[in-house]
């Protein structure tokens, strides 16, 4: 019933249930909507949505990244200790694209936020990361790990010169 009013497979279905990210946007929107109209519990069940629950932030390092991203991460890992956060760490090669397995696995885990360090975001995952209420910031190797970490457990929208909110 539900893929039929949405006009998708039952696939289709299955991976918006499971927060799949290769589906499209706006279908899964649409997806979802049929869904809340059917009474579908999805605010509680889909893993994307367990952002206030969870206790990790996904930091996002290109693998060319300056000596002072270390830094950045020490400062990051510091600042998360005292409200109980721990950083889950994924490098990537600079220049490229996120990998879409990444994403997928952020999804399955649950995340409080996300921050990419010297990396770009695709519009893709960017249009995910906003559909599910993950808050997502790119900063520089120059940026201060505390505000930084602020930003996205907050989900508020600081944006000094260094930060930009992605999404």
């Amino acid at each position: 019933m539900v893929a039929r009013e949405a006009g998708v497979s039952i696939s289709t279905v299955s991976k918006v249930l499971r927060a799949y990210p290769d589906v499209a946007p706006a279908t899964r929107t649409r997806v979802r909507e049929v869904l809340r109209r059917a009474g579908y519990p999805l605010d509680s069940d889909a893993a994307g949505n367990r952002r206030e629950e969870s206790e990790l932030v996904d930091v996002v390092v290109a693998s060319q990244s300056s000596g002072r991203a270390g830094d950045v991460l020490a400062g990051l890992a510091d600042a998360a200790r005292e409200p109980g956060l721990a950083l889950v760490v994924t490098t990537v090669n600079g220049g490229e694209p996120v990998p879409r397995l990444w994403l997928e696995r952020l999804f399955a885990r649950g995340t409080r936020g996300v921050i990419g360090l010297d990396v770009e975001f695709t519009d893709t995952q960017r249009a995910y990361l906003a559909a599910y209420d993950i808050p997502c910031v790119a900063v520089d190797s120059g940026s201060s790990a505390s505000e930084t970490l602020a930003a996205v457990v907050d989900g508020t929208p600081y944006l000094p010169t260094v930060v930009s909110r992605v999404g």
